[in-house]
């Protein structure tokens, strides 16, 4: 028996590789645009035509049945029972410097009960938590109603029974370098530091960078910068913000500076293959810039992690960086002045 196939059947296309629109492949997985918007960030496969996102329903499928949300998710997704975010919790490195403890002891104590907390295939810690654990002696009193009045009290009888003295005592502003104080020794206060982050808007499609430009541990100079770019790789906000700090480097022609990133594995070493890694089209220029300047500064420039500032990513130069980043403008900002919240 012969089948007889015309041309019109030929040409008709298998419905397992038909490109669905966006919206078609929303529709069909039944999941919100906002849920779409995470999925493309964790690397769902798609197709980018132009501008306009494709999507081949066998491979999205597939891929979710093993679909784990990123870790940049959970990490930005992270909530406490008392509200706070991981930006209020630090890395295992932090404490082994803050309790001034091996790894083999931290171990040792996260199985004892130490609090900590996993999100994703990573630990974090609250060094209140453990403090507060670890607390011995007499307890921190917490200032109540009843104890205000009482201090009130004491403070007016106090006025009362001694004489009125003018004091000539000049109270002291802590310096811009009590923020950056957990630095090495080693590091000359001649070295400018730049702290930088990244941040992507998706409802405009919005690449924002922050920098401090820390200069002998006193001035501080702000940047913000912004550049329209439409992408699902979102981490670019983070090269891209590397990326002003290197062009300044090289630039004033430095001898010699260190980048601040919160990026872990920017400060091993950014790896950018130009030929075998897959970019986007309106990415890869930049991925160009940023390899051709890290190996022109060869030498000149030193990544590293945010974990080597007081406080980690709770820092308030870093978080002047983020708050820059996401001004979303392009602005300077001279002899900054760093709220230090009265410490």
């Amino acid at each position: 028996m012969s089948i007889i196939v015309t041309t019109k059947q030929r040409q008709k296309p298998n419905s397992t590789t038909v490109l669905l629109l966006r919206d078609e492949m929303i529709k069909s997985l039944r999941v919100s645009k906002a849920q779409m918007a995470e999925y493309l960030k964790d690397g769902m496969p798609h197709y980018l035509i132009g501008q306009e996102y494709r999507f081949l329903e066998t491979e999205v499928l597939k891929w979710l049945e093993t679909y784990k949300p990123s870790q940049e998710r959970l990490e930005r997704e992270f909530r406490d029972k008392h509200g706070r975010t991981i930006k209020d919790y630090v890395t295992g490195e932090i404490v082994l410097a803050t309790l001034r403890i091996s790894q083999v002891n931290l171990k040792s104590l996260r199985k004892k009960g130490m609090p900590f907390v996993t999100v994703g295939e990573k630990d974090f810690f609250h060094i209140q938590d453990i403090l507060n654990y670890f607390r011995k002696g007499d307890p921190i009193v917490t200032n109540t109603k009843e104890s205000d009045k009482d201090k009130n009290e004491q403070s007016k009888k106090t006025k009362a029974t001694q004489p009125s003295v003018k004091s000539n005592v000049v109270p002291i502003k802590p310096k811009k370098v009590d923020f950056v104080v957990n630095l090495s020794a080693n590091i000359s206060h001649k070295i400018p530091l730049f702290i930088v982050d990244g941040s992507y808007n998706f409802e405009n499609n919005s690449v924002g960078t922050g920098m401090l430009l820390i200069e002998k541990r006193e001035k501080v100079t702000g940047f913000s910068n912004v550049r329209t770019i439409k992408t699902a790789k979102t981490n670019i906000c983070e090269y891209l913000a590397v990326l002003d700090a290197l062009r300044m480097i090289n630039i004033k022609n430095i001898e010699k500076a260190i980048i601040i990133t919160d990026q872990e594995l920017f400060a091993k070493g950014i790896q950018i293959d130009l030929n075998k890694t897959i970019y986007e089209p309106v990415i890869k220029p930049y991925m160009k810039e940023i390899k051709e300047l890290v190996e022109k500064l060869e030498g000149k420039v030193d990544l590293q992690y945010v974990g080597i500032l007081r406080d980690g990513k709770k820092n308030l130069l870093h978080k002047k960086a983020h708050s820059l980043s996401r001004g979303y403008k392009k602005e300077v900002f001279e002899n900054m002045e760093i709220d230090h919240g009265g410490k």
